[in-house]
Order: C-alpha cells, then sequence, then structure tokens
C-alpha cells in the first residue's frame, strides 16, 4: 500500500513536539494577553509598564506573552528590529508573527487586510512571504511582483537576519474584544498588495483550566434590597401583654 505523501504540508516544517507546543501556547499567549488588556489603561498590567489601548495591547502583549511560552523549545531564537521596539520571533526556519483581525473573523478567512502596514512591516513580510506551501494558482503572483514592492530588501534581511534555508512567515492571526477571544488561526502567509494571504489554515483552541477555588464558599452573600432584612420578632405572650395594658 503507497504510503501518503505529505512533503507540501506546512506542519512538516515543525517537529513534532514544536507543532504540538504551538497549538497549545498560541491559544494560552492570546488569552493571557487578553487577560491584561481588556483592563487597558489603568490596569494593564503590563510587565514592561506599557497602558495601552486594547487594540494595542493585544498587538503588543500577545508577542511578548508567546516569546515567553515558547522560549524553553530548543529551536526558539530571537532578533530585535533596529530603531523599533519589536522583537521578532522565529521558530527555526519560520517567523511567527502574530496578527489581530478586529473584532470579528471575515467571512474568508483565508484572506485578511491589513489596516496599518508601515514601510519597515512591509519589508518584513515581503521578504519572509511563503514560497513553500502556496498552492500553484491560489495567488496572484502578478500582484506580488509589481511596482509596490519595497525598494530596500537589503535592510529587511538584515532585520530578521535571515539564515539558508529562507525563512518562512507563519502567522497566528485571531478576533477579539476586550469581552473575550473568538476565532484563532494559524498557518503560512503570503503578503499581496496589502493583503495577508493563508495556506490551509489550522483553527486552534483554547480550553480555560478550571479554578480550583469552591465557588459555593467563595460566592459573595448579596446585598438585601428594600424591605428584605430580618426583621425583629417578639413573643406572642409579650405582644398579648401589650395589646391588655393598650385597652385598659
Amino acid at each position: 500500500m503507497a504510503q501518503e505523501d505529505n512533503s507540501d504540508d506546512w506542519r512538516n516544517e515543525f517537529q513534532f513536539t514544536e507543532l504540538a507546543a504551538l497549538r497549545e501556547r498560541i491559544p494560552a499567549a492570546i488569552q493571557l494577553s487578553q487577560d491584561r488588556s481588556a483592563r487597558a489603561h489603568a490596569a494593564y498590567e503590563d510587565p514592561d509598564g506599557d497602558q495601552d489601548v486594547y487594540g494595542a495591547g493585544m498587538a503588543r502583549g500577545v508577542q511578548k506573552e508567546l516569546r515567553a511560552l515558547l522560549s524553553d523549545l530548543p529551536s526558539y531564537r530571537e532578533a530585535k528590529v533596529s530603531s523599533t521596539r519589536r522583537m521578532l520571533t522565529f521558530m527555526g526556519d519560520t517567523l511567527i508573527f502574530t496578527q489581530r483581525v478586529g473584532k470579528q473573523m471575515p467571512r474568508n478567512f483565508r484572506r485578511f487586510r491589513l489596516s496599518y502596514l508601515t514601510e519597515s512591516r512591509r519589508e518584513l513580510l515581503a521578504t519572509t512571504s511563503n514560497v513553500k506551501y502556496s498552492d500553484p494558482g491560489l495567488f496572484d503572483i502578478n500582484d506580488v511582483l509589481d511596482g509596490d514592492q519595497p525598494a530596500s530588501l537589503e535592510e529587511a534581511l538584515n532585520h530578521v537576519e535571515l539564515a539558508v534555508p529562507r525563512t518562512t512567515l507563519f502567522v497566528p492571526y485571531y478576533s477579539s474584544t476586550p469581552d473575550g477571544v473568538g476565532t484563532i488561526y494559524f498557518a503560512p502567509a503570503r503578503l499581496n498588495g496589502r493583503y495577508l494571504e493563508f495556506t490551509d489554515p489550522e483553527r486552534l483552541t483554547y480550553e480555560r483550566t478550571p479554578s480550583t477555588v469552591d465557588s459555593s464558599r467563595s460566592a459573595e452573600r448579596p446585598v438585601a434590597g428594600f424591605n428584605n432584612g430580618e426583621r425583629p420578632r417578639t413573643s406572642v405572650k409579650l405582644r398579648k401583654q401589650q395589646s391588655e395594658q393598650e385597652g385598659t
């Protein structure tokens, strides 16, 4: 019986333990950042003292949490982008670049338009765009190779410290609001104009660990409303004596 050829599956980019760690820790990092960023400004509690509004807080926070969670893996490395605060996260020959898509995941979750794209970020994404796992005809290559390409690719190469073989862009992307995290996907990505386009996205899930605190013991007693308090009671004998005295 012929064995199925999975050589073009992007999951082969990672060791089994690495892929398992990514599937588990990417959602965990997003949820950890959500817990901080939902209290943006006064109660953000960022380790570096940042107090960003929700969207910016998630953009910075998820990457911070993910670096901390992945740092024990053998193929993990990071690099600082010169003249910026951004740190880049690498797993072997892949660049892990998290992206919040907004309040709701688009219906076409294989394609997402970037609303904010600086020249330095364009260079970074263009240089590392996925060329390994794109299906023939999936993306319009002519759109990618038009005159909108950055001029300073050499600078981008220096930023990401590319090695041989070529680094491939992988994007964990998710929807969220201050009330909670929505859908999470993970896939190799390619920059096409202002769009990130994804090959065979895998949906990731997060399961919150149940609390060990006994909810029945820790539940607060409801505050009494009007006329709900305990009333003092007198004995029947005492009430009878009072009525007889009032009658004389």
